[in-house]
C-alpha cells in the first residue's frame, strides 16, 4: 500500500477536477440548478449509434447542447460515450462480429440487440476512431468551454459496469468474462486512446479521466482483482484520475464499508500526487424499505458514510431529485456539498465530527473471540452478543437476516436498522476533526430519544454522551495537523448539535486560545424539551494549535452530575457568511410503500432466465 501511494508522488497536486466541481450532480440532465441550487453539475451521455449514424458521420449536436447549458448555467458537466451493445448497427456489416447472449434481464433484451466482439481488428479501428473525433470536437471549443467539462468517464464494455456482455455468451469463442487477461489487454488499450487523447498535449487543459474497476489491491478468494488496470492508470494518466466508488453514499453499516474507507480515503483525502476523486451515484436503493424507515436520516447518514470514503461527488436519479425538497432529505446534499470539495486541510474551510460508534464484529481487538466467538462473516451469534453488550445505550438488530447479507442485498433487503455489522465503519464520521480517546472519554448512544420512526431527528440515529457515574464527562477533538496554522489567533466559528434531554442540566464548550487553561466559549442549559439543537459561537481568538486539555482544540465539558448528549461538531475559518445550515422540522412522509426487493420482483415476474447463478461481480453490478 504504502509503496503504491509513493509511486503516485510526493508533491502535492492541485485536484482535477476543481473541488469547485465536487458535491451533488443531477445523473438525468433534468433539474434546473436555479431551482435546486446545490446542483454542482449534470452528466451528459451520447450513444454511439446516435452519433455516427453512418460510417465516418458523426453528429456532435447533443454534446454542443450539453456543453452550452454548462457555459450558460456556470455549471460542470461530465461526459461519456456509450459503446459495446450501443454501437451503430453498421459496424457489423463491416467487419465486426455480432456476440449474442442468454440470460439477459429483459430491459436489456429490449434495448440491445447483440453485442459486438471488442477484439476484432475493425471494432478497435472504429472505437479509435470515434474517440479521436470525440476529442477534435471538444478540442475545438474555447478554452472556457473546455474548462466546464469537470470529466471525462471512459466506457470500454456495457454502459459503466465494464463488462462485455450482459448474461452468458452463446458462441464461447467470443466470451470475455471479465477478470480475463484477454478483456484486460483490451481494457488497458482503450485507456492508452482515452489518455492520449486528452490528457496528451500541453497546449489544451488537461482533462480529467473516470475509470471503474480499477483497484489497488487484489481481490480474495483467488480471482485477480483490477490492482494492474490500477497501475497503469496511475503510471499514465496524469491529469486527474477518477474512480467509481461503487456503493458509497448509499446506506450506512453496510458490509464491508471499513474496508472501502480505509482504501481510499488516503487517496482521496488529503493525498499527494496524481489528482484523484471519486464519483458514485444514487439507484433506486432510496426506495427500498431500509431508506423508508427514515429518509432524510439514511440521505444524512450516507452522506456521512460517502465522505468519510472521501467520495467527491454523488449523482443523484432523478426520482429522488424529485421529491427531496418536499420529504426534507435535501439538507443531506447542502450538508455533502459543504465538506466534499474540501480535500486539502490547509485550505479547507471547515472541519467537522459527525458521533457515531458501529460495531464491527470483524474486528478481534475490540471484540475479543474468548468473549464473543469466532469471528466469522456467517456467526450471527457473535454479532448478537457484541450488540447485547451496548444494548443498554440503545444499541439493536431490527433485521437478523441482514446480518448475513453483503452490502447489494442489504440495500435490497434489509428492513431495519443494525447497529453491529461485518467489517463496518466502526469511528466517528468526520473531515479533519476528531475525538481523542472517544471511547475512555464517553459513551456511544443510538436511536436517542427511542425508538426510529419515519419523523425522528436525523441525529437520532447516532451519538455520543457523558457518563457521569463512570467519570466520563469530557469529551475532547483536536484538528487536523494544518488546518490551523500559526499561534496568532484567528476568528472561527464552531457548531454543536446536542440533545435537551434533562431539564436544568448544564455543559460548556472551551476551546485553546493559546494560553495555559482552555477558555469557556459558552455555558448551555437545558429546558429538557427532548428536542436536537444547534449552538453557534464565533471565537476571535481561538489558536487551536492542539493546546488543550490531552492536546485538544475543542472540548465539550459537562458542567453537573447530569449526562449531556451531542451528535455533531463544526468548526468553521472565519465567521459564518450564510445562514447556519439546519435539517427541516417539517416534511411530507412519504404515503407509498417501499419497492420490492429485486429478488421478489424476479420471482412475481416468472420471467427469471435460466443461465449460470450470478456470483461476485456479477451479483454487485446488479
Amino acid at each position: 500500500l504504502l509503496i503504491l501511494i509513493a509511486a503516485m508522488g510526493s508533491t502535492l497536486a492541485p485536484a482535477a477536477p476543481p473541488p469547485s466541481a465536487f458535491g451533488v450532480w443531477d445523473r438525468s440532465d433534468k433539474f434546473d440548478s436555479s431551482e435546486y441550487p446545490f446542483l454542482r453539475g449534470f452528466s451528459s451521455d451520447q450513444r454511439w449509434a446516435d452519433v455516427e449514424t453512418q460510417p465516418g458521420v458523426l453528429n456532435w449536436s447533443g454534446l454542443d447542447q450539453a456543453m452550452e447549458k454548462a457555459t450558460q448555467k456556470k455549471q460542470f458537466v461530465y461526459l461519456s460515450l456509450s459503446v459495446g451493445p450501443d454501437s451503430p448497427q453498421w459496424i457489423y456489416e463491416h467487419g465486426v462480429p455480432k456476440v449474442m447472449t442468454q440470460g439477459e434481464k429483459a430491459k436489456q433484451i429490449a434495448k440491445w440487440n447483440g453485442y459486438p466482439y471488442y477484439l476484432a481488428p475493425e471494432y478497435k479501428t472504429y472505437y479509435q476512431r470515434l474517440i479521436t473525433e470525440f476529442g477534435k470536437h471538444i478540442r475545438s471549443y474555447p478554452r472556457e468551454k473546455q474548462e466546464r467539462i469537470a470529466f471525462i468517464q471512459i466506457k470500454t464494455g456495457c454502459t459503466g459496469d465494464e463488462c462485455a456482455y450482459k448474461g452468458n455468451v452463446i458462441e464461447s469463442k467470443y466470451d470475455l468474462p471479465m477478470r480475463s487477461n484477454a478483456w484486460r489487454e483490451f481494457r488497458l488499450w482503450a485507456f492508452d486512446v482515452f489518455v492520449r487523447t486528452f490528457q496528451g498535449g500541453s497546449a489544451q487543459p488537461q482533462i480529467a479521466l473516470m475509470f471503474n474497476n480499477v483497484s489497488p489491491d487484489e481481490e480474495e478468494g483467488g480471482e485477480r482483482g483490477f490492482s494492474q488496470e490500477w497501475k497503469w492508470v496511475v503510471a499514465n494518466a496524469k491529469g486527474g484520475v477518477g474512480i467509481k466508488l461503487a456503493g458509497s453514499a448509499r446506506g450506512h453499516h453496510l458490509s464491508g464499508e471499513r474496508t472501502k474507507v480505509e482504501m481510499w480515503q488516503p487517496r482521496l483525502i488529503d493525498a499527494q500526487g496524481t489528482p484523484l476523486f471519486a464519483r458514485s451515484e444514487m439507484d433506486q436503493t432510496w426506495q427500498r424499505a431500509m431508506f423508508y424507515v427514515n429518509r432524510p436520516l439514511n440521505f444524512y447518514w450516507g452522506a456521512l458514510t460517502g465522505l468519510q470514503n472521501g467520495q467527491s461527488i454523488w449523482d443523484i436519479s432523478s426520482g429522488a431529485m424529485e421529491v427531496c425538497k418536499e420529504q426534507g432529505f435535501d439538507y443531506a446534499f447542502y450538508f455533502f456539498n459543504r465538506y466534499a470539495g474540501q480535500i486539502y486541510p490547509k485550505t479547507a474551510t471547515g472541519a467537522f465530527c459527525a458521533l457515531h460508534k458501529g460495531l464491527d464484529a470483524a474486528d478481534t481487538n475490540a471484540y475479543p473471540e474468548s468473549v464473543y466467538g469466532p469471528a466469522e462473516r456467517k456467526n450471527v451469534d457473535r454479532m448478537l452478543k457484541i450488540c447485547a453488550a451496548y444494548s443498554k445505550y440503545g444499541a439493536a438488530v431490527d433485521d437478523k437476516n441482514g446480518l448475513l447479507l453483503d452490502q447489494v442485498r442489504q440495500r435490497d433487503t434489509q428492513t431495519g436498522f443494525n447497529d453491529v455489522g461485518w467489517d463496518i465503519w466502526a469511528d466517528n464520521y468526520g473531515r479533519f476533526l476528531y475525538q481523542i480517546d472517544a471511547d475512555a472519554t464517553s459513551v456511544p448512544l443510538w436511536r436517542v430519544g427511542g425508538p426510529i420512526t419515519k419523523t425522528s431527528s436525523i441525529y437520532s440515529r447516532f451519538a455520543r454522551g457523558f457518563e457521569h457515574a463512570s467519570g466520563k464527562d469530557a469529551m475532547y477533538f483536536k484538528l487536523h495537523e494544518g488546518f490551523s496554522q500559526g499561534s496568532e489567533p484567528k476568528v472561527m466559528t464552531v457548531t454543536v448539535v446536542w440533545y435537551d434531554g434533562t431539564k436544568g442540566s448544564s455543559w460548556k464548550l472551551d476551546y485553546d486560545a493559546g494560553q495555559a487553561k482552555m477558555k469557556t466559549a459558552l455555558t448551555v442549559t437545558g429546558k429538557g424539551d427532548k428536542q436536537w439543537h444547534h449552538e453557534v459561537v464565533t471565537l476571535n481568538d481561538a489558536v487551536f494549535r492542539h493546546g488543550g486539555s490531552k492536546g485538544s482544540d475543542l472540548a465539550l465539558v459537562n458542567a453537573d452530575d447530569q449526562d449531556d448528549i451531542f451528535s455533531l461538531i463544526e468548526v468553521h475559518r472565519g465567521k459564518l457568511e450564510t445562514p447556519v445550515l439546519i435539517p427541516p422540522a417539517v416534511y411530507k412522509v412519504s404515503d407509498k410503500p417501499p419497492m420490492p426487493p429485486k429478488a421478489e420482483k424476479t420471482a412475481k415476474s416468472g420471467k427469471e432466465k435460466k443461465g449460470k447463478k450470478k456470483t461476485g461481480e456479477a451479483a454487485n453490478q446488479e
